[in-house]
This record gives C-alpha cells, sequence and structure tokens, in this order.
C-alpha cells in the first residue's frame, strides 16, 4: 500500500512537471499569431488556421481574397505549373512547380482539385495543396459516339479510332476532338467520388464513380440538332447538363441507377427573348454554360459563336456577344431575361473552355 502511495506521488509530479515545460500557445499574442501564419506555405496556414478559434480569427485579420480561377495554360502537357486569375484584381499568377501534372491536360476543377489526364489517356483527380491523387477509370473506355471522322451516326470503341493514329497524336486527336470537360463531386476521397465527362464530336455525357472501371454512358445520344453543351456540379450532390436547345436536365448519380430529371425546358424557337433575339437564333449561334447561385438560382450564359476571342483593345464586346438568362428551378421551369452581371459575366468568360 505504501509503495502505490509512492508510486502515484511520483507520476503526478512528473506530470505536473510537463506541463510545466510545455509551451502555453493559446496565450501567444494574436498579432505574432498572424504573422507567423503569413509566413507558412499555404497548405500549412490551412491547417494553422483550422487549429482553435482565437487562431482562425487572428488569420481572420487579414482579408481573405476572392477564389482564384484557373485559366488556359497554352504550354499545358509541356508545363508543371497552373496559371490563376482573380476575379476582382484581375492579376495573373503561375502556381507552381506541381511535378505531377508534367505531362498532363487540366479537363475541369473543383475547390483545390484538379482532373487531369496524360498521353496513355489515363485520368486521375489531384489535390494541388496535398498532392492527393485519385485515379479514375480510363478514358479508353468511353463509348464513343459521332466520331470525328465520321458525320453519321454510330458508335465505337475509342481504341478503334485511336488505333489509326500514331502514339505522339493520340493526346493531340483526344484533346482536339473528343474531351470538353469533366466536373466532380465534392471533396472527393478514394472511397467516394462521382465524375461526369462532356465528350464527342456532338458532345454526349458519360459517367463514372467508385467501385466502377469504366464510363457509362448517361442521358441520351446526340445529333447534330440536339447534344450536350455544358455540365456542371452543384453543391446540392446533383450533377446538371444544358442542351443546345437550352434544355437542362438534373442527374441524381449517388444510388445504383442514374436518376435524371428535366429541370429546365428548351427554348421556344420561335419566341423573342433578348433584344428580340429568338429562340431558334440562342439556340443555333450561341454557345451555352451554366452556372448556380448559392441562394438556388440557376443562370445561362450566351456567348455568340464568332465572338472566339477577346477584343485586342480591352473593349467591352457587344451586347448581343454575350447575354444572361436565368431560373429559379423551384418556381419556374422556363428561362427569363436578366440584367444581372457585374463581376458574373467575366469569372464565366474566364473560366469557359477554348
Amino acid at each position: 500500500m505504501e509503495n502505490t502511495s509512492i508510486t502515484s506521488t511520483i507520476v503526478l509530479n512528473s506530470q505536473e512537471d510537463s506541463t510545466m515545460d510545455r509551451p502555453n500557445w493559446s496565450s501567444l499574442p494574436l498579432d505574432i499569431v498572424t504573422l507567423i501564419s503569413e509566413e507558412l506555405p499555404l497548405p500549412h496556414r490551412i491547417c494553422f488556421h483550422a487549429t482553435c478559434n482565437a487562431w482562425y480569427f487572428a488569420t481572420l485579420l487579414k482579408p481573405i481574397p476572392s477564389p482564384l480561377l484557373l485559366t488556359r495554360n497554352d504550354e499545358s502537357e509541356h508545363s508543371d505549373s497552373c496559371l490563376f486569375v482573380s476575379p476582382i484584381t484581375e492579376f495573373f499568377f503561375i502556381y507552381f512547380p506541381i511535378s505531377e501534372l508534367h505531362g498532363t491536360r487540366c479537363v475541369g476543377s473543383n475547390a483545390g482539385w484538379l482532373a487531369i489526364f496524360d498521353e496513355q489517356l489515363d485520368v486521375s483527380l489531384l489535390n494541388l495543396l496535398t498532392k492527393t491523387r485519385i485515379y479514375l477509370p480510363s478514358f479508353i473506355t468511353l463509348p464513343l459516339y459521332n466520331s470525328p471522322y465520321e458525320s453519321k451516326f454510330f458508335m465505337t470503341d475509342l481504341d478503334d479510332l485511336l488505333a489509326y493514329a500514331h502514339n505522339n497524336y493520340r493526346l493531340k486527336i483526344f484533346r482536339d476532338f473528343i474531351v470538353k470537360k469533366v466536373v466532380f463531386s465534392s471533396k472527393p476521397t478514394i472511397h467516394s467520388y462521382i465524375a461526369m465527362i462532356l465528350y464527342g464530336n456532338y458532345p454526349e455525357i458519360a459517367y463514372t464513380k467508385v467501385g466502377n472501371d469504366k464510363w457509362i454512358f448517361l442521358g441520351t445520344p446526340s445529333t447534330m440538332e440536339c447534344y450536350y453543351e455544358d455540365i456542371m456540379y452543384h453543391h446540392d450532390g446533383k450533377f446538371y447538363s444544358i442542351t443546345s436547345q437550352s434544355e437542362v436536365q438534373a442527374f441524381d448519380l449517388s444510388g445504383d441507377y442514374p436518376v435524371t430529371m428535366l429541370l429546365v425546358e428548351r427554348l421556344a424557337r420561335s419566341v423573342e427573348y433578348l433584344d428580340n433575339i429568338s429562340g431558334s437564333t440562342i439556340n443555333d449561334l450561341y454557345n451555352k454554360f451554366l452556372a448556380c447561385s448559392s441562394t438556388g438560382e440557376m443562370f445561362l450564359f450566351l456567348w455568340h459563336r464568332d465572338q472566339t476571342h477577346y477584343p485586342n483593345n480591352g473593349a467591352l464586346p457587344r451586347p448581343k456577344d454575350f447575354m444572361l438568362m436565368k431560373v429559379k428551378p423551384e418556381r419556374s421551369h422556363c428561362w427569363a431575361t436578366t440584367k444581372i452581371w457585374g463581376t458574373c459575366v467575366y469569372s464565366l468568360v474566364a473560366t469557359i473552355p477554348f
């Protein structure tokens, strides 16, 4: 009994000494905390920011910049960097080196993750901060409709198409004629992810998820008259697509089988909408891109197909070159005109694939 008491006293004294030797980081002045955080690399600063409430607010003392937009890099697969632009300041900067990017092409991004593929058409999701990588099924597994070498409608295997091309041109063929865009669920992990691709001559859509070893065709086969133009993922967990007829579909891919819903009806060809432009003109002559607001509104950004580049003098395009429509699906299933612009146009244009 006496030995037990002595042992307990020694242990308690040891714990007290250890506590006294341990620095009390919570008493560190907040201005010092702020200075330290500003010197840390971005991944470490994020961890620093999440340590405790005091440090969280200390790192907020410096204004947090707006989200950066990833823009096209002309060097692409020959580069190991990313080019970003701030939609507020319009400043560009390069984030490098990222060795994982060398030899790849970026085809999508979401919340710090990039969708990239290499010359062998292997595709993966890469986290720029942690360098975590999630491998998706190869693009070789895509069912290919409307081959770029044929005008008639048919289905073939991507292997057959690429078999005619020398290895040096495989990526170029895929980049120029096949892939358009990849979107994927937020916070992907190797145990939980869903991805959707827009691809093909008259673009189709396909998806894959954890457990699949190939891409699965989704939606309806495209034709010259009606094909998919854009896809997006929303924080509600659903994927969205818009067709050349301005029709929006929503896809719930969380279950064993995809669930498709018609969200917004196509534009009536004979009805006049923006600036007395008919639905048929909008459908036939404008590229279409989707965006969503935090309040549930969906926006349709229209870009006239003749307006392929920014003017050299930086002047704003004519009003009919860029137009905007909106809808709140819970209230209506038809597009309506809107005058809301602000930085919305710049943000959308900066993310449009070329």
